[in-house]
């Protein structure tokens, strides 16, 4: 929102002032499997609110920025700073709650991750309108040190557990290798099928490859042997990659087919995406609730099989129109609202204590990979998103062609996840309560 006066101030066209998001989002990816492990092998308290800090850091060089290239600069140590902490949020839900209250707890995460989501624009726009873009900026410096505070003074402690030495090979590897996949999605967005995006993420995919048999013969590598071996670990990040992947796939080109072809304002357009944030948010406490009194299968199966059922709609009437586009966002909403919450309660659970801050970044970088997929194959399909519609019928057939294929993709989540792991949480509750009678 804030991008054209940023653009306007510094006299850069639009697709240079880009790299303010891109920036930020690269150094999230890059340093996640890193921040992870290295949380394991310190103090997460003091990790997780040195994060708020080091992005009130960076908050307060990006309201002073003179230039582009500061404001990038600024945006990169932001990115560090929501590593940190996006690499031990989950960890930190795990060390405060029990398994039997985990799935509540993450629920009413989300309700808030939704309202911050709906009321963010709404915020900034705002403010744009009487103030200029530093001041969105600005605003984070006392909410991050107030948050950074109340980590140190509230939060559990915690010690070293996991011991061994850092993979430092494996873990640069990985980063470059996300980058580069990154990058191609990036350049396939603005400009389409490019010759740049296909060796971008050959080269990624390629590095990937001989990262693999690397990694095989280290005992601390930086891809842990939990995240294969461990069922219900596996069987989380695959699922969650595949929902996060036809969550952005049916997402991305819809905004740009709703203001070129169907002619809705931005308000329209907003209003019709926020939907899907509304119902993940009502729904996310429900799954969780669901998932602590009896087990994580029903709410793990119904996300995906909902995910399928949002498209089928527009695949029978064989057109788009806002009444499908209304019940894809809100079916989906729903179903990713009962499957978020549960699914990571479930990995976050199944994860060893030492290793709690590794699984929980891995299993924010699935989901960062899982968009970066799911934009990809918009793009495949639809083709460049910046380029003007010279055939609407055309146009909306591949993007019913992407739909049918997320369609597939969710089916397959729904087939993965029969093979996860039951879990009768009513059980752990009873001998909990059980323990604590014996115990007066």
């Amino acid at each position: 929102m804030a991008l054209p006066s940023m653009a306007g101030q510094f006299g850069v066209p639009l697709a240079q002032i880009q790299w303010v998001i891109t920036a930020y989002l690269l150094t999230m990816i890059a340093l996640l499997p890193i921040v992870g492990k290295l949380s394991d092998q310190t103090n997460r308290r003091k990790v997780y609110s040195l994060g708020f800090f080091i992005f009130a850091v960076g908050s307060l060089l990006a309201a002073f920025s003179a230039s582009l290239t500061q404001l990038i600069i600024s945006r990169c140590i932001q990115g560090v700073g929501a590593t940190l902490i996006m690499a031990n949020s989950q960890a930190m839900v795990r060390m405060l709650f029990p398994n039997q209250e985990r799935g509540k707890a993450l629920g009413n995460n989300a309700i808030v991750i939704s309202i911050g989501t709906l009321s963010g624009p709404a915020l900034g726009g705002l403010l744009l309108e009487f103030t200029g873009w530093p001041l969105l900026f600005a605003i984070n410096i006392p909410l991050g040190i107030a948050a950074a505070w109340l980590g140190l003074r509230y939060f559990p402690r915690s010690h070293a557990n996991a011991r061994g030495r850092m993979d430092w090979v494996g873990s640069v590897a990985i980063s470059l290798a996300i980058i580069l996949l990154m990058l191609a999605s990036v350049q396939f967005e603005q400009n389409g099928v490019t010759v740049e995006g296909v060796t971008l993420i050959m080269a990624g995919l390629l590095l990937c490859l001989l990262l693999i048999p690397y990694e095989y013969r280290l005992e601390h590598r930086i891809i842990d042997k939990i995240l294969f071996t461990n069922r219900t670990v596996a069987i989380g990040n695959l699922t969650a990659f595949m929902q996060h992947l036809v969550q952005m796939a049916t997402m991305v080109p819809i905004p740009f087919y709703m203001q070129e072809i169907m002619g809705k304002s931005l308000r329209e357009i907003g209003f019709t995406l926020a939907l899907q944030a509304v119902c993940m948010g009502v729904m996310a406490p429900l799954g969780g609730w669901s998932r602590d009194r009896f087990g994580a299968f029903v709410p793990t199966l119904l996300g995906p099989l909902l995910s399928g059922l949002s498209v089928v709609y527009l695949l029978m009437s064989d057109s788009i129109s806002m009444t499908g586009l209304i019940l894809q966002f809100c079916l989906f909403g729903v179903g990713m609202g009962l499957f978020q919450a549960t699914n990571n309660a479930e990995i976050m659970t199944a994860a060893p204590e030492n290793k709690i801050s590794l699984v929980g970044s891995m299993l924010a970088l699935i989901r960062f990979l899982g968009m970066v997929a799911g934009t990809t194959m918009a793009v495949l399909f639809v083709g460049s998103l910046s380029a003007s519609p010279d055939n609407p019928a055309l146009l909306s057939a591949r993007i019913l062609d992407l739909y049918a294929m997320c369609l597939i993709v969710s089916l397959l989540a729904l087939a993965v996840s029969f093979w996860r792991p039951r879990s009768n949480n009513s059980k752990v509750r009873g001998r909990n309560k059980l323990e604590r009678s014996f115990k007066k």
